[in-house]
């Protein structure tokens, strides 16, 4: 989850700023400048590949038109991102994001219309049935593959670390505020909680690949039990 409300391209680009380490503010020094062309660099080659992506789609996403487009080299290109899948896997990240900002945005806005628990349980009853849809499953076989290609591209390995934080944030953020408004007497501490039911989202690719309906009712029940237990609607 995220709320941006940016290009894919820059998104990234100020996701992967926010976790630089760089102890000279001044701007000049040779190290800055480098970073700082590198993350140029990624824009250019994400907003050409957002291109390529809408016009030609997944299976006829070409690498060369994209490095044609950006003016990219080649080396550039596999040194920040490591090829064709690692590119995808970033597009893919952000198209997560915006999804679940969308969500968020209208679940958080909600809260303030309901002055019961109960009520905005049923909502999240509602979200993990809608769990087994066909879109739903889409997006977390792309999060599965980011990650694996995350382990050959510290690009993708940053905008996926920026994207938990902040992502978690939000979450943790939503779940406080139900709990200031009596909606909820979720247990401590809120923030790990929150790692806690991302993880326990992402991870239903587990039973996804079973292709068994009767083990996605299994999941969704025990899920919503998990949740009650841990956010304790009042």
């Amino acid at each position: 989850m995220a709320v941006a409300r940016v290009q894919t391209s820059s998104y990234i680009v100020s996701l992967i700023a926010m976790t630089q380490d760089d102890s000279d503010t001044s701007g000049n020094s040779p190290t800055r400048r480098k970073r700082s062309d590198g993350l140029r660099t990624i824009e250019r080659v994400l907003k050409a590949a957002e291109e390529e992506m809408a016009e030609f789609g997944f299976v006829k996403f070409n690498l060369d038109r994209v490095m044609e487009k950006s003016g990219v080299a080649r080396s550039s290109v596999y040194h920040h991102f490591g090829g064709r899948d690692g590119v995808i896997a970033a597009l893919e990240t952000t198209s997560t994001m915006r999804s679940l900002e969308r969500g968020t945005a209208e679940f958080e806005a909600f809260l303030d219309t309901l002055t019961s628990g109960e009520k905005a349980f049923e909502l999240i009853e509602m979200g993990v049935r809608s769990f087994n849809s066909s879109e739903n499953r889409s997006m977390r076989q792309r999060r599965i593959s980011s990650l694996a290609a995350s382990h050959n591209s510290a690009a993708i390995r940053q905008v996926l670390a920026n994207d938990q934080q902040t992502g978690t944030e939000v979450l943790a953020r939503i779940i406080e505020k139900a709990r200031d408004n009596g909606l909820c007497n979720p247990i401590e501490p809120i923030l790990g909680l929150a790692y806690v039911i991302q993880s326990m989202l992402v991870g239903r690719i587990l039973v996804d690949i079973s292709e068994d309906p009767f083990l996605d009712a299994q999941w969704e029940d025990a899920a919503i039990a998990t949740l009650r237990q841990i956010l304790r609607p009042t």
